[in-house]
């Protein structure tokens, strides 16, 4: 590896880092109504709203210093906050090793950025905020359509835009039938918000096909292990978010490896 390549890593998992950080403040403050993400413009603590200095607003040292307490309250902080960080800058550095300088790593980069607060915020609170949907749908229609100029093949636009209808209407349908069958609500409208989003960036049936049934094994499987450790109740609701933005993810990276494997499996 040459010294331009370790440099550009370096950066890319400090900015990852940052990014990180910042999606902290969108964790913390989107779900709670009354909070901006742009005011107050410092960090405060949760707990006795004392505001952070900037040198303990280094992502994960400052954690590490403070040994993971406020310096004004001395309450924990959760666990969340270097979790989110590291995670960011660790798949930003391997987009970058996957996909090199390309727009590739931008669309994995900003998709990375927007699954994780949904991912999060779904998990904590079972919502997924339209604030976090409707920027990923603006700038994955940019990224989308900027990518359709420069093949110059406006078709590369529709496809995208067609396969996210489909992704968001199947989920939907999946969610009435299950309202029918289970007498309640099985699946919430921001699930399917969510996977025209994903249907957006990724723009394949093979997609669309693999985020939903790689989403629904997971998510079967952890409910099920939450079940047998009386974690949940087998009538308790579990976010499905995760388990799609996952999924996607795995799907954008190794997208013909998995469609591959999957042919494979059925024997085709």
């Amino acid at each position: 590896m040459s010294e331009y390549e370790i440099g550009t890593a370096i950066i890319i998992f400090v900015f990852g880092l940052v990014i990180g950080s910042f999606l902290n403040v969108c964790i913390h403050r989107i779900p709670n109504d009354g909070l901006s993400i742009h005011f107050p413009h410092r960090s405060l603590c949760p707990n006795c709203q004392s505001p952070i200095l900037f040198y303990d607003n280094i992502p994960i040292i400052s954690f590490l210093l403070l040994k993971g307490k406020c310096r004004s309250c001395h309450i924990r902080i959760s666990i969340i906050y270097p979790v989110v960080e590291l995670t960011t800058a660790v798949i930003f550095l391997f987009l970058f090793y996957h996909f090199g300088l390309t727009l590739e790593l931008i669309q994995g980069a900003l998709l990375v950025s927007l699954f994780i607060p949904i991912a999060v915020i779904d998990t904590r609170w079972m919502i997924i905020p339209n604030t976090i949907i409707l920027t990923g749908l603006m700038t994955g229609l940019a990224i989308i359509t900027l990518m359709a100029i420069l093949k110059q093949d406006i078709n590369y636009l529709l496809k995208h835009i067609l396969w996210a209808s489909t992704g968001s209407m199947t989920i939907q349908t999946i969610a009435i039938v299950g309202r029918f069958v289970f007498r309640k609500e099985s699946m919430g409208f921001g699930d399917t918000k969510l996977m025209f989003l994903i249907g957006l960036f990724l723009g394949r049936w093979q997609s669309i096909l693999t985020v939903l049934t790689v989403a629904a094994f997971t998510g079967s499987i952890i409910g099920l292990i939450l079940i047998i450790f009386r974690s949940k109740q087998p009538n308790s609701e579990i976010p499905f978010a995760p388990f799609l933005t996952i999924a996607a993810t795995l799907d954008f990276i190794w997208h013909n490896q998995i469609w591959t494997t999957y042919l494979r499996l059925i024997g085709w």
